[in-house]
């Protein structure tokens, strides 16, 4: 027994000695961090011979290193005379970093590789892990307020007088005009460097190809600045292995070019330049190859690019040479072949549920979580990252306030009318749900999975004969309840509606459209419409109006003939697509619509005018009709025109690119009105 537990107790004091020793190793490279209880924070930095006070320099250089002595952009940088704090990431445990060449240089920091898991980040505990992320954290804590991120073996080149040049306000910049061609999504920004038949790494394969377009002019921030390099642009391994003598960039001396906001383009983590404002968009993705997480970085930045004013991304002329140490290898881009489309798509119509930038940031990697395109522990990591930004200080960008809006206490209804792709529904959303806090979705037919719409909106599927049995929506939209709804606007899914102009309306009213009046009794007074005559299941729509108004109750029939005019005038048909029901009159309206529905299929631009007419025969709010007929939907001014100045323009197919560019245009414009 004695002789027991003094094993026990010899055992205790190895495993005693060898964490003193741990200790004590580490302390040799730099001084325990830790977090005081009363929540300050201490920045870490190195104890022995190459620490540098970095604290008052604003630039920081992040880099890695698998070598004792120094990756030559760092020698680069330190023997130029700018003022960049070089923090270089011991990649190899053991290694002691050789700091003789540095002549006293007082913007150097090296990191061992034993010591990153021992500062004071969330971060740091995680397994799997891009070192650069936890240095992205140390030069945030230590004042940075511009981060060049930096691959070993990427070379800064002399440009004019500066290796490092850094756009850091707000001005005019060289832009694509994109206006003229519509609907796009992605720009490759290396034909204008002379690249010609190139694009960058992660750039989608069905827009490798794209159309001469003009150079204009935008004013932005450029808050990430991409440098090219000269001798090894990014090219992914698919274009390597199809063009192993392919030419470097050929217009070394063109101008610098930003994306167009609302577009898309991708950027590395080579040679890129971050602004303050956009230190949150450092964060490495640890659940893909590294040659992908650097590419779905740039696309998650992009996404969230509308949230901050005048935002854009911009491409410098080649500004660094050298090239990485990895070899590209289609297996481990192979994501970028097949999703960089889809993900961008998906991205540009992120669907906005959020009160802060934070939020928005863990949303869109949520997104790329249920799209399969990131793993779970991604989810972890970006909230660790977003936990330990804060902690260090950092001020994410600010939202603004929400105005106040018509549509905050408004039931919003759409019905897919011939059926929906997840592009399309999400387009809609990204849009409708900046707006509507309720929201119900109706589809066609039977059930199918649709996994990418948030949870709390409410999806129904309901057989409309294509819309054109469109009340039993109307019915079922209305018969919803939420807390502090007061009305229910319904909408088919290619009908626009000007939210700012809407607001004008009434929403203790009915709002609708009427198209004709008519006599009852009269058949020459429903002739010239298309839809009166149309079987529908082999009964005329006229004839199955007459039985539904000779059936009707006589108390309606009253208030059709006091407040309406009948049997000399009542409304034939309306359109249907778009009616605005308070609750005060959705029982009535219910009702009618419930009887309607009783007695035959009657095309729903001839019912729910009836109904209407039923629930409140005076007193509505009337709209101006917004519809366009096909021949007139290609002519720019009056679609602009009608988008502008109508309630509502229909129909918006965003079927077609023509659609979904004035749709993503239009909707734009809104979000400006409404700031």
């Amino acid at each position: 027994m004695a002789s027991g537990l003094r094993f026990i107790k010899h055992q205790f004091l190895v495993v005693a000695i060898a964490v003193v020793l741990v200790l004590l190793l580490a302390s040799c490279y730099y001084y325990d961090p830790y977090l005081p209880s009363d929540g300050s924070v201490v920045r870490p930095y190195l104890h022995d011979t190459s620490s540098r006070n970095c604290s008052a320099v604003p630039t920081w250089v992040v880099t890695t290193s698998g070598a004792i002595t120094p990756p030559e952009a760092v020698r680069v940088i330190l023997n130029s005379a700018e003022d960049w704090c070089v923090l270089v990431l011991g990649q190899v445990a053991g290694l002691k970093y050789d700091f003789s060449w540095t002549n006293g240089s007082t913007h150097l920091i090296y990191l061992p590789r034993e010591a990153l898991s021992l500062l004071p980040y969330k971060l740091a505990t995680l397994t799997s892990l891009n070192i650069k992320n936890i240095g992205y954290l140390y030069a945030i804590a230590n004042g940075a307020r511009v981060v060049l991120d930096l691959e070993d073996g990427i070379v800064p080149i002399r440009v004019g007088h500066t290796y490092l040049p850094v756009q850091a306000d707000k001005r005019e910049f060289p832009c694509p005009n994109l206006e003229e061609k519509g609907g796009g999504v992605t720009w490759n920004p290396y034909p204008h460097f002379g690249g010609v038949d190139m694009w960058p790494r992660g750039f989608p394969q069905s827009s490798s190809t794209q159309p001469d377009t003009q150079m204009g002019s935008t004013s932005c921030y450029p808050i990430i600045q991409q440098y090219l390099s000269q001798s090894h642009p990014d090219l992914d391994a698919s274009y390597l292995m199809q063009n192993k003598n392919y030419q470097p960039f050929k217009k070394v001396e063109s101008s610098a070019l930003v994306i167009p906001r609302g577009y898309f383009a991708p950027y590395n983590s080579h040679s890129t330049i971050h602004l303050y404002e956009a230190l949150w968009s450092l964060l490495l993705p640890r659940t893909v190859h590294k040659r992908v997480a650097d590419i779905w970085r740039s696309y998650i930045a992009q996404s969230l690019f509308y949230l901050i004013p005048d935002a854009c991304l911009m491409y410098t002329p080649p500004t660094v040479t050298g090239h990485t140490t990895e070899s590209p290898s289609y297996e481990d881009e192979l994501p970028l072949y097949t999703n960089s489309s889809y993900v961008v798509n998906v991205l540009k119509y992120y669907l906005m549920s959020f009160d802060t930038f934070e939020e928005a940031l863990l949303g869109i990697y949520e997104l790329m979580y249920q799209s399969q395109k990131l793993g779970k522990d991604d989810i972890t990591l970006v909230e660790h990252w977003i936990s330990d930004l804060k902690l260090i200080g950092y001020e994410f960008p600010k939202l603004p306030k929400k105005a106040s809006l018509w549509t905050k206490n408004v039931h919003l209804c759409i019905m897919f009318n011939w059926g929906s792709t997840e592009y399309r529904t999400r387009l809609l959303l990204s849009y409708y749900m900046r707006f509507f806090d309720v929201i119900t979705l109706f589809f066609e037919g039977e059930p199918a999975p649709h996994t990418y719409i948030p949870s709390h909106i409410q999806v129904f599927y309901v057989r409309t004969g294509n819309g054109f049995l469109q009340q039993r929506c109307v019915e079922l939209c209305i018969n919803q309840t939420a807390p502090n709804t007061v009305s229910h606007l319904y909408i088919a899914d290619d009908m626009f509606i000007n939210i700012a102009k809407m607001s004008q309306l009434s929403l203790s009213k009915i709002w609708f459209i009427p198209i004709s009046l008519h006599t009852f009794g009269d058949d020459s007074s429903f002739s010239g419409w298309y839809w009166w005559d149309k079987p529908l299941g082999g009964y005329t729509q006229y004839k199955r109006f007459v039985t539904v108004i000779n059936g009707l109750p006589q108390e309606w029939k009253q208030v059709l003939i006091d407040k309406v005019g009948f049997p000399n005038r009542i409304h034939g048909h309306v359109v249907a697509d778009i009616v605005h029901i308070p609750n005060a009159f959705a029982i009535q309206v219910t009702k009618v619509l419930n009887y309607i529905n009783s007695v035959t299929d009657l095309f729903c631009e001839i019912a729910v005018p009836l109904a209407v007419d039923i629930a409140q025969p005076i007193g509505r709010e009337e709209m101006e009709e917004g519809n366009l007929w096909e021949w007139q939907r290609t002519d720019y001014g009056l679609v602009q025109n009608f988008i502008e100045n109508r309630y509502y323009m229909h129909p918006l197919k965003t079927s077609t690119k023509f659609g979904v560019y004035f749709w993503c245009k239009s909707m734009n414009n809104q979000l400006k009105l409404l700031a």
